[in-house]
Protein backbone atom coordinates (compact mmCIF):
# COMPACT_ATOMS: atom_id res chain seq x y z
CA UNK A 1 0.00 0.00 0.00
CA UNK A 2 1.35 3.38 -0.92
CA UNK A 3 2.16 6.05 1.64
CA UNK A 4 1.75 9.69 0.76
CA UNK A 5 2.56 12.91 2.54
CA UNK A 6 -0.64 14.59 3.72
CA UNK A 7 -0.34 17.33 1.14
CA UNK A 8 -0.24 14.73 -1.64
CA UNK A 9 -3.56 13.10 -0.76
CA UNK A 10 -6.28 14.10 -3.20
CA UNK A 11 -9.22 12.37 -1.59
CA UNK A 12 -9.88 9.94 1.21
CA UNK A 13 -8.99 9.68 4.84
CA UNK A 14 -5.42 9.92 6.01
CA UNK A 15 -4.43 8.25 9.28
CA UNK A 16 -1.16 7.69 11.13
CA UNK A 17 -1.34 4.52 13.23
CA UNK A 18 2.13 4.35 14.71
CA UNK A 19 4.74 5.65 12.30
CA UNK A 20 3.03 4.67 9.03
CA UNK A 21 0.65 6.95 7.20
CA UNK A 22 -2.20 5.17 5.44
CA UNK A 23 -4.85 6.60 3.18
CA UNK A 24 -8.31 5.14 2.75
CA UNK A 25 -10.23 5.98 -0.37
CA UNK A 26 -13.96 5.28 -0.35
CA UNK A 27 -14.70 2.13 -2.26
CA UNK A 28 -11.29 0.52 -1.96
CA UNK A 29 -11.96 -2.48 0.24
CA UNK A 30 -8.37 -3.64 0.01
CA UNK A 31 -7.05 -0.42 1.54
CA UNK A 32 -9.61 -0.60 4.32
CA UNK A 33 -8.83 -4.19 5.17
CA UNK A 34 -5.12 -3.42 5.13
CA UNK A 35 -5.69 -0.55 7.54
CA UNK A 36 -7.75 -2.71 9.86
CA UNK A 37 -5.13 -5.44 9.89
CA UNK A 38 -2.67 -3.08 11.58
CA UNK A 39 -2.92 -3.23 15.36
CA UNK A 40 -4.68 -0.21 16.78
CA UNK A 41 -3.18 -0.75 20.21
CA UNK A 42 -0.95 2.26 19.50
CA UNK A 43 -4.06 4.43 19.43
CA UNK A 44 -4.98 3.75 23.06
CA UNK A 45 -5.81 7.00 24.73
CA UNK A 46 -6.90 8.51 21.43
CA UNK A 47 -10.49 9.53 20.96
CA UNK A 48 -12.80 6.59 20.39
CA UNK A 49 -14.18 8.34 17.39
CA UNK A 50 -11.28 8.97 15.02
CA UNK A 51 -11.35 12.57 13.92
CA UNK A 52 -9.14 12.65 10.88
CA UNK A 53 -8.36 16.35 11.26
CA UNK A 54 -6.49 15.54 14.48
CA UNK A 55 -4.05 13.42 12.46
CA UNK A 56 -3.68 15.44 9.25
CA UNK A 57 -5.54 17.75 6.94
CA UNK A 58 -7.21 16.38 3.85
CA UNK A 59 -8.13 18.62 0.94
CA UNK A 60 -10.67 18.01 -1.82
CA UNK A 61 -12.37 15.25 0.15
CA UNK A 62 -15.54 14.28 -1.69
CA UNK A 63 -16.84 11.79 0.90
CA UNK A 64 -16.63 11.16 4.60
CA UNK A 65 -15.98 7.85 6.28
CA UNK A 66 -16.14 7.87 10.05
CA UNK A 67 -14.27 5.11 11.85
CA UNK A 68 -14.89 4.37 15.52
CA UNK A 69 -13.00 1.86 17.61
CA UNK A 70 -15.35 -0.14 19.83
CA UNK A 71 -13.66 -2.02 22.70
CA UNK A 72 -14.81 -5.64 23.01
CA UNK A 73 -13.92 -8.59 25.23
CA UNK A 74 -11.65 -6.45 27.39
CA UNK A 75 -8.67 -6.87 25.04
CA UNK A 76 -10.02 -6.50 21.52
CA UNK A 77 -11.68 -3.99 19.20
CA UNK A 78 -14.39 -3.97 16.57
CA UNK A 79 -14.41 -1.16 14.02
CA UNK A 80 -17.60 0.75 13.35
CA UNK A 81 -17.65 2.37 9.89
CA UNK A 82 -20.14 5.08 8.89
CA UNK A 83 -20.34 6.51 5.38
CA UNK A 84 -21.79 9.95 6.00
CA UNK A 85 -22.76 10.38 2.32
CA UNK A 86 -24.88 7.23 2.03
CA UNK A 87 -25.74 6.49 5.65
CA UNK A 88 -24.30 2.98 5.27
CA UNK A 89 -23.00 1.56 8.54
CA UNK A 90 -20.75 -1.46 8.89
CA UNK A 91 -18.89 -3.19 11.64
CA UNK A 92 -15.69 -5.16 11.24
CA UNK A 93 -15.10 -8.20 13.46
CA UNK A 94 -17.78 -7.80 16.14
CA UNK A 95 -16.68 -10.24 18.84
CA UNK A 96 -19.76 -9.41 20.89
CA UNK A 97 -23.01 -7.59 20.15
CA UNK A 98 -23.60 -5.44 23.26
CA UNK A 99 -20.76 -2.92 22.75
CA UNK A 100 -21.77 -2.48 19.09
CA UNK A 101 -25.41 -1.91 20.02
CA UNK A 102 -24.28 0.57 22.70
CA UNK A 103 -22.23 2.47 20.10
CA UNK A 104 -25.00 2.51 17.47
CA UNK A 105 -27.99 3.38 19.68
CA UNK A 106 -27.15 6.97 20.70
CA UNK A 107 -26.41 7.82 17.06
CA UNK A 108 -29.64 6.21 15.75
CA UNK A 109 -27.58 4.32 13.17
CA UNK A 110 -28.86 1.10 11.60
CA UNK A 111 -26.25 -1.54 10.94
CA UNK A 112 -26.08 -2.43 7.23
CA UNK A 113 -23.10 -4.80 7.01
CA UNK A 114 -21.06 -7.06 9.27
CA UNK A 115 -17.62 -7.81 7.85
CA UNK A 116 -15.60 -10.67 9.28
CA UNK A 117 -11.91 -10.91 8.43
CA UNK A 118 -11.85 -14.57 9.52
CA UNK A 119 -13.86 -17.15 11.46
CA UNK A 120 -12.44 -16.97 15.00
CA UNK A 121 -15.02 -16.32 17.72
CA UNK A 122 -13.27 -13.10 18.81
CA UNK A 123 -14.14 -11.77 15.31
CA UNK A 124 -17.58 -13.34 14.77
CA UNK A 125 -19.16 -13.73 18.22
CA UNK A 126 -21.65 -10.89 17.73
CA UNK A 127 -22.78 -11.81 14.21
CA UNK A 128 -25.98 -13.68 15.00
CA UNK A 129 -27.40 -11.18 17.49
CA UNK A 130 -26.49 -8.13 15.37
CA UNK A 131 -27.90 -9.70 12.21
CA UNK A 132 -31.16 -10.54 13.99
CA UNK A 133 -31.50 -7.06 15.51
CA UNK A 134 -30.57 -4.93 12.48
CA UNK A 135 -31.07 -7.20 9.47
CA UNK A 136 -27.45 -6.60 8.49
CA UNK A 137 -25.76 -8.70 5.82
CA UNK A 138 -22.75 -10.73 7.00
CA UNK A 139 -19.75 -10.66 4.65
CA UNK A 140 -16.80 -13.01 4.92
CA UNK A 141 -14.19 -15.08 3.17
CA UNK A 142 -15.16 -18.06 1.04
CA UNK A 143 -12.44 -20.05 2.80
CA UNK A 144 -14.30 -19.59 6.11
CA UNK A 145 -17.88 -19.67 4.78
CA UNK A 146 -18.80 -22.78 6.78
CA UNK A 147 -17.33 -21.33 9.99
CA UNK A 148 -18.70 -17.74 9.93
CA UNK A 149 -22.09 -17.54 11.69
CA UNK A 150 -24.88 -16.05 9.56
CA UNK A 151 -22.76 -15.42 6.45
CA UNK A 152 -24.77 -13.95 3.54
CA UNK A 153 -22.11 -12.68 1.14
CA UNK A 154 -19.07 -14.82 0.37
CA UNK A 155 -15.97 -13.18 -1.08
CA UNK A 156 -13.11 -15.10 -2.64
CA UNK A 157 -9.57 -13.98 -3.33
CA UNK A 158 -9.51 -10.94 -5.62
CA UNK A 159 -13.23 -10.11 -5.26
CA UNK A 160 -14.57 -6.88 -3.80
Amino acid sequence: MASFPCSGVRSGLCLWPGKRQLCIRKGLVYDLMHLLSIPFKTLRGASRSLRVAEFCSVSNMSSSLQIELVPCLGDNYAYLLHDVDTGTVGVVDPSEAAPIIDALSPKNWNLTYILNTHHHHDHTGGNTELKARYGAKVIGSGIDKDRIPGIDIVLNDGET
